[in-house]
């Protein structure tokens, strides 16, 4: 076993951990001052471009596209009620629904993955522009910016958290706003035993935040937590803005 982080990715406060179980190989601990859980050892980037060109994805649509599309409208529009005119960037873009969404509302909307495969498939199944094979930090520093920063499922699989975050705050319009989902890793209706749940696949995810943490990470980045969500299904959904 690696030796664990001396403070939490999330909180940053010491890591006092609790084990969580293992999966894939990877031991599972949670941070106990905030409750965001870890696996161990955590990838690197050489890593997961490793695990990646090793299993090859080949990626194919949902099995309910439209109502996939569907599902991120409603999402989209509890953060930005009207889109018309203003811009939009899904950071973890995948198959491209949530900017077909985003269009759909009226935004300007364009999407980024760190992950070629996702970008050749929306390419090949939508139109060529759709999703750009690029990180959310060199797509920050060249200059792209947006109104509305769009994040599902996307902190949980980046070995560069604090980059990641500054990245999405570089590219956020001054008064813009940022949507964001993830699985919480302290949520009241995770399963008894964490690695039972099916969400939790390492080193294809290997991070699941609490809110506690979560918005302990967004501080660190002048970032505030402007609206949540409630949600009975084991995820956070956080509205922030800059503060």
């Amino acid at each position: 076993m690696t030796d664990l982080p001396g403070k939490c990715p999330f909180c940053h406060e010491p890591f006092d951990s609790l084990s969580m179980g293992s999966k894939n190989g990877y031991s599972l601990f949670a941070c106990k001052p905030c409750g965001s859980i870890i696996a161990n050892p955590w990838p690197t980037e050489e890593d997961l471009d490793n695990f990646f060109g090793e299993i090859q994805p080949e990626i194919v649509h949902v099995p309910n596209p439209q109502g996939r599309i569907y599902s991120h409208q409603q999402a989209i529009k509890k953060a930005i009620p009207d889109g018309t005119g203003k811009t939009f960037i899904d950071a973890c873009a995948r198959q491209g629904y949530a900017v077909l969404a985003a269009r759909n509302l009226g935004f300007q909307a364009k999407g980024i993955d760190a992950h070629e495969f996702f970008a050749v498939f929306a390419r090949d199944k939508y139109e060529p522009h759709l999703v750009e094979h690029i990180t959310a930090q060199n797509a920050a520093a060249r200059g792209d910016q947006a109104d509305m920063i769009y994040v599902t499922e996307g902190f949980c699989e980046q070995p560069d958290l604090e980059g990641f975050t500054a990245a999405l705050v570089k590219m956020l319009k001054p008064g813009g706003r940022i949507y964001i989902q993830e699985p919480d890793g302290n949520h009241m209706r995770l399963p008894a035993h964490f690695p039972r749940w099916s969400f939790v696949e390492p080193p294809l995810n290997f991070c699941y935040p609490s809110k506690k943490g979560m918005e302990a990470l967004l501080a660190r980045h002048g970032l505030k937590v402007v609206k949540k969500f409630l949600s009975w299904s084991p995820y956070l959904r956080f509205v922030a803005a800059r503060k």
